[in-house]
């Protein structure tokens, strides 16, 4: 078998072999010098057999593996952001690893003094609600319904490429949809990045705009392979998914969106665009969180694990679904008049409880009253008597 294709089927996330694929591949691209005919992030089929007869060729070559993952290091430190470049260098040790290929202790202390410092270097934007409008305006129905599905529910990008149609239902008003993740599924061999399962939600904008899709999808992938020319295919439209589509394929298509929006701006770093997919998911986190939403309530949508998580799973779906569509209409994107809504019901509520505070206040005052009336009565009828207990006693002294 293949050495890199071999390498990738131990890993069932499609995610993880794409990231896999591109950390060997940038490492055999390297230490051979080799140009991809293909050029850009997608390999072609050829790119693919002489990357594998490279990769074939390093293993059965006698070479200095610590000097060769030196020297890649500090390629990655000049060319990738260091979060990349370290992932990049552990990707590949685990390919070698693989290969029967282990290294020292003392080989492993030497690579890893070299690994790319510092943390992530990419510039992003900082949305609003004004350019994700823009955005949507100037995308497909297909990448419409996906971004209004990252940002009103705050899944990965990961996890929503691997939503099933029975994994979102739809409320009988279409006000919300409620979302269910599984954190591991053995049947579609998938799971998330914590394994732990989670509900969330979408808003009504998400609602809408995914079930124009639901009418569409089939059409509009068989007449967008056709387009591609054979540049990308869907494995099976039928295969379940609301969005059978690779990452690499849904970036695509993100990058021409906002060239047609003119929000396309590359870091001057890295090259990669600021407005990114898990641009959308820091958005919804925090619009809610500026909301007034807990945050214990947003680390369970969005699947952030913390010391109180079982306490988080203990809360029921109602109250879950009450706090999310507190703060919905805040992440409403072409919807105004909810958000305005939402604002006169909260003043409407703190104006209640105002009205209510002073009644409060002025049935404990009337209390007061009362009883200090009742006292001053009380000090009356004592002092009456302590007169009529004096006049007695001056009575009988006389």
């Amino acid at each position: 078998m293949a050495r890199i294709a071999g390498f990738l089927e131990q890993y069932p996330s499609q995610g993880t072999r794409h990231s896999y694929s591109s950390g060997v591949n940038a490492f055999i691209s390297y230490i051979y010098n080799y140009t991809r005919k293909s050029g850009g992030q997608r390999i072609s089929e050829d790119d693919k057999i002489q990357l594998e007869l490279l990769a074939e060729r390093y293993v059965f070559e006698d070479r200095d593996y610590e000097k060769d993952l030196i020297s890649f290091s500090n390629h990655c430190a000049q060319k990738y952001a260091p979060t990349s470049g370290r992932l990049y260098l552990a990707i590949v040790k685990e390919f070698l690893s693989f290969n029967d290929i282990e290294l020292t202790r003392k080989q492993e202390k030497s690579v890893r003094k070299k690994m790319p410092e510092g943390g992530t270097i990419t510039e992003e934007a900082d949305l609003t609600k004004e350019m994700v409008r823009q955005l949507l305006n100037a995308c497909d129905i297909r990448l419409k319904a996906l971004i209004l599905v990252l940002i009103s529910s705050g899944v990965r990008i990961g996890e929503a490429v691997n939503l099933y149609f029975d994994d979102i239902t739809f409320s009988e008003d279409g006000s919300y949809g409620i979302v269910k993740l599984k954190g591991v599924s053995r049947e579609r061999g998938t799971k998330l990045k914590n394994r732990h399962s989670r509900i969330t939600f979408i808003n009504k904008e998400a609602v809408e705009v995914l079930k124009q899709w639901y009418k569409v999808r089939k059409g509009f992938i068989e007449i967008s392979c056709k387009k591609s020319k054979g540049r990308w295919e869907v494995s099976d439209i039928d295969d379940g998914r609301i969005f059978p589509f690779g990452l690499p394929a849904m970036g695509a298509s993100l990058r021409t969106a906002l060239k047609r929006a003119n929000l396309f701006k590359p870091d001057k770093e890295t090259g990669r665009a600021t407005i990114h997919f898990h641009l959308f998911r820091k958005y919804f986190i925090s619009t809610l969180t500026y909301s007034g939403i807990p945050d214990k309530f947003v680390d369970f949508y969005v699947g952030h694990l913390g010391e109180l998580d079982r306490a988080y799973n203990k809360q029921s779906k109602d109250k879950l679904l009450e706090m999310y569509l507190k703060g919905e209409p805040h992440l409403r994107i072409f919807d105004e008049s909810a958000l305005e809504i939402a604002k006169t019901q909260e003043e409407i509520r703190e104006t209640k409880d105002r009205v209510r505070d002073m009644q409060l206040e002025h049935l404990m005052t009337k209390s007061k009253m009362d009883d200090m009336t009742r006292r001053h009565v009380q000090m009356e009828k004592e002092i009456d008597t302590l007169k009529r207990i004096i006049q007695f006693a001056e009575t009988k002294k006389g």
